[in-house]
Formats: C-alpha cells, sequence, structure tokens
C-alpha cells in the first residue's frame, strides 16, 4: 500500500486527478487490435491458469472415481452439474466438498475449495492429464511418499495450501488478497480469473485511449504501464568467424525479465502494490542459491521456476531476454527446439554430439 500512497501524494502535488490512474479493461479490449496476440494466447497456460469448474474445464474423472492415501479413500463425483469431492477435511473427518475452481491443465491440474472465510484451499489430489500411456489419466497425491494428514500445514486445509496466499498471485490478473489479519479472512478480488493481457503490459485504459486518440504517431509510451518490447534496435548477428552471435546494441532495459520473474522465480512478496514493468526487488525478494535448491553450476536442481538460474546465465549476460526463446503469448519455443538454438548458435558447431 505504501508505493500506491506515495503515487497518490505525487500525483496531487502535480495537480494530477488519483482517479486518472489507468484501469483495468479486461482482454477481450486487447483482442480488438491484437488478434494474432488473443489467439496466440488463447489456450497457452497462461489462459488456462485457473478457471471456473464446468464441464468445459474440468479434466478429472468426477465418475465416482476413488482415490486412497494415507488410509483415507477420497471420492470424487458429480450432482446438478457440479463437481463434489468426499475427503478428510480439517479435522480428519470425512466430508463432501464443492470444487469451485480448476487449476492448470498439464501436466496435472489441481482443484480449489471455497471455505466460508473466504480461502480458497488447493486440494492434495491431482489429475494427471498426460496419455494413459505415459502413465497418466489416473489420480494421483502431491506428496506420495508422505502421509500428509489434517492439522499438516501441508495438508490440503493447512495454511500452506491456501491459494490465496500461495499461489493466487501468479495465476489471475490484478488480484487484490484482500487480506484481514483482524479476523484471518480473506475477500480477494481480480479483474481476470487467468494470467491475461494485463498481467504482464498493465492496467490497459490509457492505452486504449491513445489507440482510439488522433495522434498514434506521437511516439509516446502509447499508453502502457509496461513496454515490453525491444526498444534499441538491437537485434542478433553472426561476425565473421563467430559460431555465436552478438548482439548489435548493448542490452540496458531489463524491464521484461523482471516482469517475467515476478511468478518466474522462486521468491517471497514483500510488498504489496506490484506494477508491470517494475524492478522486481522493489516487491519480491528472490531465494538464495541455497544448496538443494541449485545445481552447483547453477541450473535448476528444486522448483525455483527458471529466473535464478537465468540470471546466472552467460546468456543473460550477453543480453539474452525472454522472447528471444520464447513467444511471449503462447509461449511457445516452436516444434523444433533446435532452430531456436541456432538463432544465435551455429548448428554446424554446436548440433553434434561434441557439443553435449
Amino acid at each position: 500500500m505504501r508505493f500506491r500512497a506515495a503515487l497518490l501524494v505525487l500525483f496531487a502535488l502535480a495537480g494530477c486527478n488519483p482517479d486518472s490512474l489507468p484501469s483495468y479493461v479486461g482482454s477481450s479490449e486487447c483482442q480488438s487490435c491484437h488478434e494474432t496476440q488473443f489467439e496466440a494466447w488463447r489456450g497457452s497456460h497462461h489462459d488456462l491458469a485457473m478457471d471456473s469448474a464446468t464441464a468445459g474445464t474440468v479434466l478429472g474423472d468426477f465418475d465416482n472415481a476413488t482415490f486412497t492415501y494415507a488410509g483415507i479413500t477420497s471420492t470424487f463425483s458429480m450432482r446438478d452439474g457440479r463437481y463434489f469431492v468426499r475427503t478428510d477435511g480439517p479435522t480428519g473427518s470425512l466430508a463432501d466438498y464443492e470444487i469451485t475452481y480448476t487449476f492448470a491443465f498439464d501436466p496435472l491440474q489441481q482443484y480449489l475449495i471455497r471455505f466460508p472465510d473466504g480461502r480458497l484451499q488447493t486440494l492434495g489430489i491431482a489429475w494427471d492429464e498426460r496419455p494413459a500411456g505415459e502413465g497418466g489419466q489416473r489420480w494421483f497425491h502431491l506428496y506420495p511418499g508422505d502421509s500428509v494428514l489434517a492439522g499438516d500445514p501441508l495438508h490440503w486445509t493447512g495454511r500452506d495450501q491456501v491459494w490465496n496466499y500461495q499461489c493466487a498471485e501468479c495465476h489471475s490478473t490484478n488480484l487484490q488478497k484482500g487480506y484481514d489479519a483482524a479476523t484471518d479472512t480473506y475477500e480477494t478480488t481480480w479483474s481476470e480469473i487467468d494470467v491475461a493481457c494485463e498481467a504482464c503490459h498493465g492496467a490497459g485504459s490509457a492505452h486504449v485511449a491513445w489507440a482510439g486518440s488522433n495522434d498514434v504517431r506521437d511516439g509516446s509510451s502509447m499508453g502502457l504501464v509496461a513496454a515490453l518490447g525491444t526498444a534499441d534496435g538491437g537485434s542478433w548477428q553472426f561476425e565473421a568467424g563467430s559460431s555465436i552471435a552478438t548482439r548489435t546494441a548493448t542490452r540496458t532495459d531489463h524491464s521484461q525479465v523482471e516482469t517475467c520473474a515476478r511468478c518466474h522465480a522462486r521468491r517471497g512478496a514483500i510488498a504489496a502494490d506490484y506494477e508491470p514493468g517494475r524492478p522486481l526487488l522493489q516487491t519480491h525478494q528472490p531465494s538464495f542459491l541455497d544448496a538443494g535448491r541449485y545445481e552447483p553450476d547453477g541450473q535448476i536442481l528444486d522448483e525455483v521456476y527458471v529466473y535464478g538460474s537465468f540470471v546466472q546465465s552467460k546468456m543473460y549476460a550477453a543480453g539474452v531476454t525472454c522472447s528471444d526463446c520464447h513467444d511471449p503469448h503462447s509461449l511457445d519455443v516452436g516444434s523444433d527446439p533446435n532452430a531456436v538454438c541456432a538463432q544465435c548458435h551455429l548448428p554446424s558447431v554446436f548440433d553434434a554430439p561434441t557439443h553435449h
């Protein structure tokens, strides 16, 4: 809240109306001008990061399927088009709980259950969406080697499985946790249930206003809160005799990486008022290079979400950014990952057994 309060003071001193700060308009508003990007995003992991539980979104077997874990048998069923699980609750007793939201879709899908205090709890039993031939199409527990029962912080009703606290920031757009410390309750809201356009680019009302004006060639920031493209004109080129491309301009703007890192880093939030495009360290603290999280050479070992390893790499030092390899809207690297690497690494040198 401190960041927003400071903004309001600055706007007041400048004679600006705080109500004129950009507001969220929704991805459908973006679609009218950015159809190609919208279609690439639709069906992506960002688009399907979370959704209401419906026949079109639920992937798991709810035809009275059962799954036993730690001596407790849970049953998945449907009634009147709604999805339920009968499983052990916060006291360990079996009870029926309605599935309100789906969480992700590939290679697994989790399910969220709403409690009266506003918490959404993530069920510890998940659906393996991989083909049956690969071992999928089955229920499984996220802690298979343990016996996580009621009272354990990792039990699906425990504090460590509170969606509002642990997961929500990276699965919805313009999320406001709405936590009340006095009552230990949540009143969480969002603009869009998934990771939509404005989750990365920021509130879009000023950009929409700019696009509807007669001054679309004014050379400004186009009303964007976060312009995440490459503005320095740099490109990757092979110099004579070199097997690795270099950038024609030194990259000085890392706002794209910082924006992606908000969710693609092992980190903790230290301030609530994040805005796309701001430096990550103003609101989040990445985890240290602790043993058990990274390999000794910095490569990923545990669930560290890429950023920590990437910023240690020679690629980052050379100026590589996320969209050099990933389509920023579909998130894909294409059907031939080798072709992505070949943009900067000569195949005649690197696409060989000697480079392993």
